[in-house]
């Protein structure tokens, strides 16, 4: 396992609210809801917490699920643990890695320093996952979230297609007045974009390409892969941070050619992706 930075595909989260998931947290647990959908916009945050108060969050699903990925979508936590329940009680993951690299074992974070977590570990069936919280990145404040994905990956791209007409639409109305202004209305974000591969010779990326086309359910696209900072990325834009992860499905047909027609060369395809509910 290893942060390559290509693209990653994973299954729809398998704790959402909606399938049956639950989730309870030691605080403001009214809201821990937030953390079991794909809203972007809403979160969970603790009450009355610092670093001498640890928070848990312990999610339950409504029947056991697969799972070898788990992301901590936009959080602030520094020091924490995830484990999941074996039947009897709960247990560290094993062969942890992280976007820096092999933890040694399970999920147990020290000095986590990113908005952002994801780990790859050996594939359990669980009906329980547990997170611990003891610190935040910033001494003594409120421990937030604003999503946890558990899942599995579909894949990870080995070749770097062009992302091409990346589109952050607001659903924007707009009304005329008397006055010749405009009343203008913006809602919550939603992206699209097309993934373009010019001359492409990576099977593996063909195959993955063909899967997500004939899937019925949305998938988790993650732009960047894991890779963050600027030595990947000059400029700090939005879709490739990561943060951005998106539920998409593909919405026009998967286009395919051999380049110039002749079939022993590369491929030349194009598929369009737009944020799903």
């Amino acid at each position: 396992m290893a942060i390559t930075g290509g693209v990653k595909f994973f299954t729809g989260a398998k704790n959402l609210l909606r399938d049956g998931a639950s989730i309870t947290a030691s605080t403001n647990d009214a809201i821990s809801n937030y953390l079991l959908n794909y809203d972007l916009f809403t979160r969970w945050i603790s009450s009355g917490s610092d670093d001498t108060t640890q928070e848990t969050l312990e999610i339950a699903l409504d029947s056991s699920i697969t799972i070898d990925r788990i992301l901590v979508r936009r959080h602030n936590w520094k020091e924490f643990t995830a484990q999941y329940w074996n039947g009897s009680a709960f247990v560290d993951f094993t062969t942890a890695f992280g976007i820096d690299g092999a933890l040694g074992g399970g999920i147990s974070e020290t000095a986590f320093s990113q908005d952002t977590a994801y780990y790859e570990f050996a594939a359990v069936s669980t009906t329980r996952v547990k997170f611990t919280i003891d610190k935040t990145q910033t001494v003594d404040a409120e421990k937030e979230a604003y999503n946890i994905y558990l899942a599995e990956e579909l894949g990870t791209l080995e070749g770097f297609p062009r992302i091409e007409g990346f589109a952050h639409s607001k659903n924007i109305k707009r009304a005329n007045t008397l006055s010749g202004k405009a009343i203008v209305q913006k809602s919550y974000d939603a992206v699209s974009f097309n993934m373009f591969f010019r001359i492409h010779p990576k099977q593996n990326d063909i195959d993955l390409i063909e899967t997500l086309h004939d899937r019925e359910d949305t998938f988790l696209t993650w732009i960047c892969g894991g890779r963050y900072g600027t030595s990947y990325f000059r400029f700090d834009q939005r879709g490739w941070r990561l943060r951005d992860i998106y539920n998409m499905q593909t919405i026009k047909p998967l286009e395919t050619t051999y380049v110039e027609n002749i079939y022993t060369n590369g491929i030349n395809s194009r598929m369009q992706l737009v944020e799903s509910v």
